[in-house]
């Protein structure tokens, strides 16, 4: 199966944002579309602003009900992200979704009482085998260190943790972080791009120590690397991220980020690992086995809008679909009445319906 390929040069992708109760999954996907250009202003859910939750019940109620569709881009390649609620009320929905997804973007704050509920979201995820990332948000208000809340959200997972940045703290708070793979220092602007800084002094030991753990990690699933740190020679960085890339899509290891969706902190440098280590529907359709279908699509969700009336929600894997055209399940027949996208809850006529595209059917 050829992908159909945006101008950035990967096919679609659909990308879950999953996690616990209130930890700021809506407030991150208002934060990636501001950051990508698809709204003008980030709004936030104490304003009642968001592209997210727009519905009466979610916004007195003040959290997700229902899933939450937006569609953007990142240099040059289509993403579509499908928050899912948090509660466990309407975590079905969740349930759902969550196989047609490319990855998923675990959503989680610094705080041990998070953790039973962490470990039921990352089992879910680990058991339909879905590549993701741990986002660790709101680490401005953090009270712990990373390096010792990271031990305690270990358990929560049976795959490694991968500590990719370090937090650079000045008075008790995190002001920038240290990517890891790139040894570069980065320092936070509120709701803009952070800026490269002159390594802090006083942190090349801790960002040495943590880079090699993080190397040691990825070491255990590829020998070569293996040999390169017992013969203390450095590997090269093509390696290092070709090693994240391939660990990440094979499920060995939960890759670890951080940030403050709402000062709009960490995003880019997330949305950078998305692009060039999340896998594609191409690998999507390899874990479904589903790639000798001429033509499939997966129902993610089945909204009644205001306006639009029924819409379903879709994942094309293969193969694409027309405006009227005839499709089938077992011995159903429907009719495709219209093509659209969603932007939270509105629907817009046309969009993409090759494989990768997350459309949703009238």
């Amino acid at each position: 199966m050829a992908d159909a390929k945006d101008k950035g040069g990967h096919s679609p992708r659909c990308i879950a944002l999953v996690g616990p109760y209130l930890s700021g999954k809506t407030t991150l996907l208002e934060s990636i579309l501001a950051r990508t250009g698809a709204i003008t202003r980030q709004g936030s859910m104490g304003d009642k602003n968001t592209v997210g939750d727009a519905s009466r019940e979610a916004r007195d109620h003040a959290m997700s009900v229902e899933l939450n569709v937006a569609q953007t881009e990142f240099l040059g390649d289509t993403y579509t992200f499908v928050d899912c609620p948090g509660s466990v009320e309407f975590q079905f929905d969740a349930s759902a979704a969550l196989t047609a997804c490319d990855a998923a973007i675990v959503v989680c704050e610094p705080d041990v009482k998070k953790v039973p509920a962490l470990q039921l979201i990352l089992k879910q995820l680990e058991d339909r085998r879905i590549p993701h990332f741990l986002f660790l948000n709101k680490i401005d208000k953090a009270e712990g260190r990373v390096r010792d809340i990271l031990p305690i959200l270990q358990p929560a997972s049976t795959k490694p943790l991968v500590l990719r940045q370090i937090p650079i703290w000045e008075n008790e708070i995190s002001t920038g972080f240290v990517d890891l793979a790139l040894e570069r220092a980065y320092v936070y602007r509120e709701h803009a791009p952070s800026e490269i800084i002159e390594m802090p002094g006083d942190l090349t030991d801790r960002e040495k120590e943590a880079r090699f753990s993080m190397l040691e990690q990825l070491a255990d699933y590829d020998d070569e690397l293996m040999e390169q740190l017992l013969e203390d020679v450095e590997p090269p960085r093509d390696k290092v991220f070709d090693d994240l890339s391939k660990e990440l899509k094979d499920g060995d290891i939960c890759p670890v980020f951080l940030g403050s969706a709402e000062n709009g902190n960490g995003i880019l440098r997330l949305l950078k690992a998305l692009r060039h280590e999340a896998p594609t529907v191409a690998q999507t359709v390899e874990r479904l086995g589903v790639g000798d279908a001429p033509s499939c699509a997966q129902v993610l969700k089945t909204f009644h809008t205001e306006h639009g009336g029924k819409l379903s929600l879709v994942r094309v894997l293969t193969g694409t679909f027309a405006d009227s055209a005839n499709i089938y399940a077992g011995d159903r027949a429907a009719r495709i009445s219209g093509i659209f996208t969603l932007m939270g809850q509105e629907p817009v006529k046309g969009g993409g319906s090759g494989p990768g595209a997350t459309v949703a059917f009238g």
